[in-house]
């Protein structure tokens, strides 16, 4: 079976930049410009629970829950 073959191109309509570098950039311009900063301390320690999760998932090959900080 050719998978491809039942596959059409899709046109890409909307070039989308790297995320990580907008908010890298935006906490650049909030510790250079003294801008407003939107995420919290508790926002960063979900982010980092979350890529440790996604890591032991990958590990173990499996889904594991996200618990609650």
């Amino acid at each position: 079976i050719d998978f491809l073959a039942g596959w059409s191109p899709v046109p890409n309509n909307i070039e989308y930049d790297n995320a990580f570098k907008i908010q890298w950039e935006e906490f650049i311009r909030h510790v250079a410009l003294d801008e407003p900063w939107r995420y919290s301390l508790m926002e960063g320690a979900k982010g980092v629970q979350l890529a440790e999760l996604g890591m032991q998932s990958w590990q173990e090959q499996r889904w594991v829950d996200v618990p609650g900080l």
